[in-house]
């Protein structure tokens, strides 16, 4: 016998409740519409933006992170609570469109009821870091209870339900003795409440935070598949020199002059605070929250008039601006993929376009321009390091294989300046073909794009191009994940073609090429610090690991956070050349962390790192009994010929 499973929501239901019903659903969704047109019409005063990857690798990532949640449940407590409230609210919504799922609705519900639980203990007991918590959450929360109460209610009310474990098996017999007549008035009554609440919830979505239902899975969508370390171009120095047209504005003075998808992302944030929690700034006592920025911009684009303010210093503190390191910590907890930097550098831009800049980030951009390093020395001293080692520069042998950049921190800074004597010698007793560029090496501008002076970095660009065509370069290695990040990610869109590697890389390809002979010395505990730039931004995670391990006189420790959930140094973003108020340096906190492991050796992968473990080795006075080595000394002290 065929049995045909059906479910007809207004079975037992009176025609006067029926159309109560319809006219409720009506207000509920002309409320519902009107709510995600505001949205919408918020989004589309943004400026135009092309969408980055194609579409079947957009879905591919959103099955990833929105539907299977991934980033979600990298927290496992918040995660699974998430996941179980998502998913169990999805199959209740399901079972009104497909009657077979009716079957199980009461189980189903009975798990969100769970969830339920599980929600409330995260945000009134848990004992990590607490969630936000204002008066709509709890409004939301009531409603949701609410509605979830009066279907166990309806479900027991009514005999002729499908099983459910709370409606039917337990408050079915509390509704026995009203006799069948009374549950035949009551139904209805329970239905329509029901029915009420699940309407005002759906209305009230596109004015609550609820809002993140709908703009989250968007912007997982939209995002653009685009390298980490790659930020936007507003402009093409190449093409105004050639019109000698200029842009009327350079970065974000106000809301409207993000592009539509940066506004919906603002509006996909869920308050998580997961960005805020893992952010260097935050943590070093600053103005900047990361969640709080990216708040102050969603209210903003929903507020009437929002055109006419200004984003600096209406709403926007420039300090919050100044304190970021860049190091994507942020973009990388955040599960909906919201990029916080990219936000904060458009916004930088216009403050260096305006020049609403101190004297120290003022004298930064002066050295780029007058000398060609943030140091503000001079071109022929580029070289001054390398005095004793015979080194021979492209203009005398340009027939290398490999182009060491040496970059500024290594060719001017005295403490890195050990650090390329090192990668001298580890290239030279592995037998490679190498040359420098001497003094017509010049700084490729990463921390002036960082800053926000494009302008001045595309120039940069254009005649380090040049030069590397001139000698024909086709592999480039550098110490500086920064540099490294820049020439990898950066300057193809101007027309660079070479392969980038990171000494880290090269070393550890190296010894397991055999080109290395390292000789076993006295046990040493070494914990390695991931740099951001070259961790987040470029999954450069074991490289490092494998050069430091691979002497067994080495034992590799790892510090509690560390590869993507790395804790960044304090330096990017240009923060190392001005100052940033903060109650406490962000490296110092870093290297208090190493300190845990108990290290001989605190290994670095770059220069800045370098130099701000060294300053806190000071502070923290422990300089002595612990040490700030890059891998290229850790490895170049291992030599059989320095043993």
């Amino acid at each position: 016998m065929r049995v045909e499973i059906v479910r007809d929501i207004f079975q037992f239901v009176p025609l006067p409740y029926v159309i109560a019903w319809y006219v409720i659903g009506a207000i509920s969704t002309f409320l519902f519409i009107y709510g995600i047109r505001r949205h919408v019409s918020a989004w589309k005063r943004g400026k135009p933006e092309r969408i980055q990857g194609s579409a079947l690798a957009r879905l591919r990532r959103f099955t990833y992170i929105g539907m299977v949640q991934a980033k979600v449940l990298s927290k496992k407590y918040r995660g699974l609570t998430h996941a179980l409230l998502s998913m169990v609210g999805f199959l209740l919504l399901a079972a009104m469109f497909f009657p077979i799922l009716s079957i199980v609705a009461g189980y189903i519900a009975l798990l969100f009821g769970a969830g339920l639980i599980l929600l409330w203990y995260r945000r009134v007991k848990a004992s990590d870091s607490p969630l936000e918590t204002a008066w709509e959450d709890s409004f939301v929360f009531a409603i949701i209870v609410a509605m979830t109460a009066s279907g166990f209610l309806m479900m027991g009310a009514n005999p002729w339900a499908w099983p459910s474990p709370v409606g039917h098996d337990v408050l079915s017999h509390f509704f026995e003795p009203l006799g069948p007549k009374a549950l035949v008035e009551l139904y209805p009554i329970l239905w329509l409440i029901h029915s009420a609440l699940v309407f005002m919830l759906i209305a009230y979505i596109p004015y609550s935070r609820l809002m993140h239902l709908i703009t989250s899975p968007l912007n997982i969508y939209y995002a653009p598949i685009a390298p980490k370390g790659q930020l936007s171009t507003p402009f093409d120095l190449r093409q105004m020199m050639e019109t000698g047209q200029f842009p009327a504005t350079v970065g974000a003075a106000g809301i409207d002059d993000f592009t539509w998808r940066q506004k919906l992302s603002f509006d996909a944030c869920t308050l998580c605070v997961r960005c805020t929690d893992a952010c260097p700034a935050t943590a070093s006592g600053t103005k900047l929250s990361p969640m709080h920025l990216i708040l102050k911009l969603k209210n903003l684009e929903l507020q009437p008039g929002s055109t006419s303010r200004r984003l600096h210093g209406d709403v926007i503190d420039p300090e919050e601006l100044w304190a970021c390191t860049t190091c994507r910590a942020c973009v990388e907890q955040c599960p909906v993929l919201i990029d916080h930097v990219g936000a904060i550098v458009d916004m930088r831009r216009h403050l260096i376009a305006e020049g609403k800049v101190d004297r120290k980030k003022r004298d930064l951009l002066t050295n780029l321009n007058n000398v060609a390093n943030p140091y503000g020395l001079p071109a022929f001293e580029r070289v001054k390091w390398a005095e004793g080692l015979n080194l021979k520069t492209l203009q005398e042998d340009s027939d290398v294989d490999v182009l060491y950049w040496v970059g500024c921190a290594g060719s001017y800074d005295p403490r890195n300046q050990n650090v390329s004597r090192a990668m001298i010698r580890i290239l030279r007793h592995a037998g490679v073909k190498f040359g420098v560029l001497g003094d017509e090496e010049k700084c490729n501008c990463e921390v002036a794009r960082r800053i926000g002076e494009e302008g001045r970095f595309q120039q940069a660009a254009l005649e380090l191009i040049e030069l590397f065509q001139k000698y024909r370069i086709r592999r480039i290695v550098t110490q500086c994940p920064h540099c490294y990040n820049t020439f990898k990610n950066d300057y193809p869109k101007f027309g660079l073609k070479m392969e980038v590697i990171h000494h880290s890389e090269f070393i550890a390809a190296l010894i397991e090429a055999g080109k290395l002979r390292l000789r076993a010395r006295e046990t040493r505990r070494v914990a390695f610090h991931d740099p951001c730039y070259l961790g987040r931004y470029n999954d450069i995670y074991e490289a490092p690991r494998e050069a430091i391990a691979s002497n067994s006189s080495v034992e590799l420790v790892e510090i509690k956070r560390h590869h993507q959930n790395s804790f960044c140094c304090g330096a990017g973003g240009a923060n190392f050349w001005y100052t940033v108020e903060q109650k406490r340096k962000a490296s110092v906190i870093r290297f208090e962390e190493a300190m845990e492991t108990k290290c001989d050796i605190l290994g670095t992968a770059c220069p800045f790192c370098t130099s701000m473990f060294e300053e806190a080795s000071n502070v923290l006075g422990t300089s002595e009994t612990t040490k700030v080595r890059d891998i290229a000394e850790i490895v170049g002290d291992m030599l059989e010929e320095n043993a």
